[in-house]
């Protein structure tokens, strides 16, 4: 055979193998492609978001290996639930869609935030987050605290001051509540003092200013005579609910006080769910921390505002209170659970169980507005936001084709320089 015939067939040779292997990697793919979707690649082929929310009857633990991604990163709109897993040391926020089971993060360290300073919005389009550094004793010097509002839709964050403080105790801002029609946040700011650490606190827990924050203007007004400030709630039409040593007063976002109810014994106010949808009724919960004890007989209670005229439900058996989806349903916490109690039947249902041992939810809260017409849903795989496994095979095989498809290359270049080199030789030889 010649020595062109040679080489043109020694080419064809390691063209042939390159296709083979190209064409065996393309099939590789699509088997990946095809027996390992990815939810993050379908999304924009899914159909139209429903309008009505959902939660769903199951959150989901803490990820394994694969990492949740942050709202920054994936945003996945409108959540239904904020919860952090207690047993997450980096105090780590999490939130739950209301549309479809995704799981995004707040923020990429749980060292960016302060543990217990979150707040959902009533609609689940945002959350406010108070910043570490919000623990400080003394606001810095150039622009004092500020909270972090997130867009959970966009992904974009507004930082908004707080009003100043000064302690020397270091006691922390407390965020509280936050108005149904979204513009205002009623939080707590430690009061002013003579210079004494005794003058920070009464009964051993630290004295609380009330402050107003309007999200349309960020402005912060405080109230000081209102106080000390243990928990707050909007009512639907605007109004505060504010709880004051061993009553609620009710106040406008102005600090005006329109009337006072005594809370009943042993109870403070539920936190920003505690007023029902009518306006007509408060509920009680436990103080924090005593329905963890053995044998401590937890339970939600109820009071009516003043100049209200309804008949006050019987105390329910829970831990605590995370929302009304009617003037006679509540949502409640129990162990690892999320009841719906009818206060007139008293009929108990399970709505959504919550993760158990090591992955537990602890601050869970609801977004009061969606719950009173969200759906139940059977929960599916978790979108966690991140990339798919699928694409990382995927992203290995290229990496191996192009590393082929290179080797090959290269191969069939040095046996091409060789020919070349053999036949030229052979020609001098031939010459001389």
């Amino acid at each position: 055979m010649r020595t062109a015939d040679r080489e043109t067939t020694g080419n064809r040779s390691v063209l042939a193998g390159v296709r083979r292997r190209a064409r065996w990697w393309c099939v590789l793919l699509g088997c990946v492609a095809a027996l390992a979707p990815s939810q993050a690649f379908a999304q924009p082929d899914r159909p139209s978001l429903p309008d009505r929310p959902s939660l769903p009857d199951r959150i989901a633990g803490r990820s394994g290996w694969t990492r949740t991604a942050t709202v920054g990163q994936h945003p996945a709109g409108r959540a239904v639930a904020l919860f952090r897993y207690c047993s997450d040391d980096s105090s780590q926020t999490t939130v739950v869609g209301a549309d479809r089971d995704s799981y995004r993060r707040l923020g990429v360290s749980g060292f960016d935030e302060w543990p217990d300073g979150g707040l959902i919005a009533p609609d689940g389009t945002g959350v406010l987050l108070l910043d570490a550094d919000a623990g400080d004793q003394v606001p810095p010097a150039e622009d004092g605290h500020r909270v972090r509002l997130i867009d959970l839709t966009t992904g974009t964050v507004r930082r908004i001051p707080l009003t100043d403080w000064h302690t020397n105790v270091g006691t922390t801002p407390r965020l509280l509540a936050w108005s149904e029609d979204g513009r205002y946040v009623a939080y707590a700011v430690p009061a002013s003092t003579d210079g004494t650490a005794a003058g920070a606190y009464e009964d051993g827990l630290p004295v609380l200013d009330l402050a107003v924050l309007d999200l349309r203007t960020g402005v912060s007004a405080r109230y000081s005579a209102i106080r000390p400030v243990r928990a707050a709630a909007f009512a639907p039409d605007g109004r505060l609910a504010v709880q004051v040593r061993r009553q609620a007063w009710v106040v406008t976002v102005h600090g005006a006080v329109q009337g006072r109810v005594t809370l009943p014994a042993g109870q403070d106010l539920a936190g920003p769910a505690a007023w029902s949808p009518d306006g007509l009724l408060l509920a009680t919960t436990a103080p924090a921390g005593l329905s963890t004890l053995v044998g401590f007989d937890s339970r939600v209670e109820f009071v009516d505002v003043p100049g209200a005229h309804r008949p006050v439900p019987a105390p329910v058996a829970a831990d605590r209170l995370l929302g009304w989806r009617s003037p006679d349903h509540v949502l409640t916490n129990s162990d690892e659970r999320v009841d719906d109690v009818d206060l007139s039947d008293r009929g108990i249902r399970t709505v959504s169980q919550l993760p158990e041992h090591g992955d537990q939810a602890c601050q869970l809260q609801l977004a009061t507005a969606l719950v009173r017409q969200a759906a139940i849903r059977a929960a599916a795989d978790p979108d966690r936001g991140t990339f798919p496994v699928w694409r990382l095979l995927a992203a290995a095989a290229a990496v191996v084709v192009v590393g082929l498809g290179g080797l090959s290359g290269y191969a069939l270049w040095r046996r091409s320089h060789r020919l070349t080199c053999f036949h030229r030789s052979t020609c001098a030889h031939r010459s001389a």
